[in-house]
């Protein structure tokens, strides 16, 4: 790749000049000097800045800044140029997995977007939103549920992040319009020069499509802002589902490792053809014993949840006979007319039915004609597909150690065919094991692919071996032609030098993009892999 040069990191009384300056627009209350306060509380209440999962300070940030609104936003961009201060852009800080709001470069200054909350617009009619980068899906839900609207908005299985930036992450919900990435619909984007932007129809004043038709008139720029550092987001808009007539939520169970394959398989075929319209999360049976509320099934694991330890295989295949559990279980939903719902769930049944010993159990809410299912009447659900956000998954977080713990996640995608996926876990499986943490599948299946999230939990005692697992696991998958869509931060530049394409072609064209947009590199740098073009991957974490 090209030569690069080392990258300056602002000194002390740059940054102080800076944050006094920021005061003057945002506020002292606004303005954190340290790192140690002002975010938003994490799992274990916390309100620093940076990973809540690493005790390592080779990313830490200097401190952050809040600002209210797109004005501030403006104000702060044109003080990092003026300064050559580093902002990480935040929507609310809960990346968990991928790094929370640590920045690439330590020292940066986390521009910490939480504060701009405003629910913009929610569209019945249309099944719509426009928000702003703090409105979370908690808050999305709440705002629907007080209106009385029948939408089911999308959320992730943690819904305290932000809508905005899970989205921009390209993450992923439960319903319909799960695939976040494609259901949303316009931005409004503030460049690294401090200039505003909307993309798609938005590009024309007043115009009453913004959250309609995605692809505007003229080139597409919505791409450019997904994962990357050459803007800050500051609306957007996101389709919503509208509550259907009828719905079933649906378990699928098979009893055997190898089954995975037919598994996903069959589910990828009926999302193809439409059978199947929200995407099937997989768990394999440590996940299942894990978050299994039957004592008896906890007491069988408790001795080999500690760190340097894993739950061997003898012991989760005990439990999945006395149990009368599957290997894998497959979980999605149906949605429909009245008149649709049986002959879905009859489909359901045919499709699988040649898979020897599969469970399929489901939890069916017939409805009635031009009447909306509510939230309400479904009350709660393992996995969010009807959109009711909850914070349960945290509860695994300490189950290695009381003293508390956090995950990781590689997340690679895959063919939807169920033998590449197969192939890459077993693989995925053994360096876990060999490593000595357990494997915690959370496949999410597509109709094209399949994101292989490995979930590996740990004490912070284990964070190096988990990191170097983690180095393992991604150049195994390098090796078997997989990439991760999404990363943790420590692993960006890594990522991004296994897109090697005609020498490095792409990084060349986003190095020459940070080059136009962004020429003093103010906003994110190395975010995804990407910076300015004469600046050092390996010389950055000063």
């Amino acid at each position: 790749m090209a030569s690069h040069t080392k990258l300056i990191v602002p000194g002390p009384q740059l940054l102080r000049v800076f944050y006094d300056d920021a005061a003057r627009v945002l506020g002292e209350d606004n303005v954190s000097r340290t790192p140690h306060h002002g975010a938003l509380r994490g799992p274990n209440n916390q309100e620093s800045y940076g990973d809540p999962f690493s005790t390592d300070a080779t990313t830490r940030p200097s401190g952050a800044v809040r600002p209210k609104t797109v004005e501030e936003v403006q104000e702060i961009v044109k003080l990092a140029n003026k300064h050559n201060v580093h902002l990480w852009t935040v929507s609310r800080g809960k990346n968990l997995g991928y790094g929370g709001s640590s920045p690439v470069v330590k020292g940066s200054v986390v521009l910490d977007l939480h504060r701009m909350n405003n629910i913009i617009d929610v569209n019945e009619e249309y099944c719509y939103a426009i928000v702003e980068p703090g409105v979370s899906f908690f808050d999305l839900y709440e705002e629907i549920q007080r209106r009385g609207l029948k939408l089911w908005p999308s959320v992730p299985a943690i819904g305290w992040g932000s809508v905005l930036g899970n989205t921009m992450d390209r993450g992923f919900g439960y319903t319909p319009n799960g695939e976040h990435s494609q259901s949303q619909c316009g931005m409004e984007v503030v460049l690294p020069t401090g200039d505003l932007l909307r993309t798609g129809m938005g590009a024309m004043k007043e115009n009453k499509t913004f959250a309609l038709y995605k692809g505007g008139f003229g080139p597409g720029l919505d791409g450019l802002f997904y994962q990357s550092n050459l803007g800050i987001v500051t609306k957007l808009g996101i389709h919503i589902t509208p509550a259907p007539e009828a719905y079933a939520t649906v378990q699928v169970a098979v009893p055997e490792e190898q089954d995975l394959v037919p598994l996903i398989g069959t589910l990828s075929d009926l999302m193809r053809r439409s059978i199947i319209l929200n995407s099937p999360s997989i768990a394999n049976i440590f996940r299942l014993a894990l978050t299994s509320p039957h004592p008896e099934v906890q007491a069988k694991i408790a001795p080999y949840m500690k760190p340097d330890s894993y739950v061997p295989h003898t012991v989760l295949d005990e439990i999945r006979t006395e149990q009368n559990w599957g290997f894998w279980k497959a979980y999605f939903s149906l949605y429909g007319s009245v008149e649709m719902l049986p002959g879905l769930l009859q489909t359901i049944q045919r499709a699988f039915a040649p898979i020897a010993g599969v469970q399929i159990s489901w939890r069916e809410f017939p409805g009635a004609p031009d009447q909306a299912i509510t939230t309400a009447e479904i009350r709660g659900e393992e996995i969010p597909h009807s959109g009711i956000p909850t914070l349960e998954p945290l509860k695994i977080l300490n189950s290695r150690s009381e003293s508390g713990g956090g995950h990781i996640d590689y997340s690679p995608i895959i063919p939807p065919s169920g033998r590449e996926l197969y192939e890459w876990y077993l693989t995925a499986k053994q360096r876990t094991i060999d490593a000595k943490f357990d494997f915690f599948a959370d496949f999410h299946v597509y109709p094209r692919y399949v994101v292989g999230i490995e979930l590996v939990i740990y004490t912070l005692r284990e964070e190096a071996r988990v990191h170097e697992l983690y180095r393992r696991l991604a150049q195994d998958g390098a090796e078997q032609g997989y990439m991760p869509y999404r990363t943790h931060v420590d692993y960006m530049d890594e990522l991004a030098q296994k897109q090697n394409f005609n020498e490095f072609a792409f990084s060349k064209f986003t190095g020459l993009l940070k080059d136009t947009l962004d020429p003093n590199g103010v906003l994110s740098p190395g975010k995804s892999g990407v910076w300015k073009s004469k600046l050092g991957q390996h010389q950055t974490k000063l």
